[in-house]
C-alpha cells in the first residue's frame, strides 16, 4: 500500500499542462413513430378482412404510413401503436390524412387509447382484435395525448372511403412538445 501511493504522488505532481480532448455529440430529435400498425377493410359487400402487408409502406422516418386501395370499400380501420423511443414527453395531436392522387381529406374518426408502457399486444384494442370488435370503448382518452419517455400510444383511424379507388391512402402523425 505504502509503494502504490510512493508511485501515484510523483506521477501527478509531474502532470501539469493542459489537456485537450476531442468529443463527438450526437443529438436526435426527439419524435413520435409508428412502432406498429393494423389495417382492415369494409368492403362494400360487408365483408370486413385484414390487407395484404405489401399494400402498406412506412416512411423512412417512421411519421407515415400509406395504404394503397384498389377495391371499393366503405371505410378503413388502421390501428397504429404510436411510440416515444426519448426521453423527453411528447404530445400526439392529431392525424393529417389524405387519399391520393385525388388529394381528397377524407372524414375519419379518431379513437385514441391511454398510453402504456408496455404490453400493447395483451390490450383488448390491440391483441387478437377482429374488425367487428372496433372500436373497444374501455380505455379511450381524447387528443392531445402526451405520451411520455418509453411509452407508446394506440390509436385507431376509422377512414370514411366509399368512392376512393386505385389510389394511395396516407396518414401522417401530427405531434409536438407539450406545453
Amino acid at each position: 500500500m505504502c509503494v502504490l501511493a510512493f508511485l501515484i504522488i510523483p506521477a501527478t505532481a509531474m502532470w501539469s499542462g493542459t489537456l485537450k480532448v476531442n468529443v463527438v455529440v450526437s443529438v436526435r430529435v426527439a419524435d413520435l413513430d409508428i412502432g406498429s400498425w393494423r389495417v382492415f377493410l369494409n368492403y362494400t359487400c360487408g365483408e370486413c378482412r385484414g390487407i395484404r402487408g405489401d399494400y402498406v409502406s412506412l416512411s423512412d422516418d417512421y411519421d407515415v404510413i400509406t395504404i394503397y386501395l384498389d377495391e371499393e370499400t366503405e371505410n378503413v380501420w388502421v390501428g397504429l401503436v404510436i411510440e416515444n423511443d426519448h426521453a423527453t414527453p411528447l404530445e400526439l395531436t392529431g392525424f393529417e390524412v389524405v387519399f391520393n392522387p385525388s388529394g381528397i381529406q377524407p372524414d375519419y374518426l379518431v379513437y385514441p387509447y391511454e398510453p402504456i408502457k408496455k404490453g400493447v399486444g395483451t390490450m383488448p384494442y390491440w391483441g387478437q382484435l377482429n374488425c367487428e370488435d372496433l372500436p373497444v370503448t374501455d380505455y379511450l382518452t381524447t387528443l392531445p395525448v402526451q405520451i411520455d419517455g418509453g411509452w407508446k400510444d394506440v390509436a385507431w383511424l376509422n377512414v370514411t372511403t366509399s368512392g376512393m379507388v386505385n389510389g394511395y391512402l396516407t396518414i401522417r402523425l401530427l405531434w409536438t412538445h407539450p406545453s
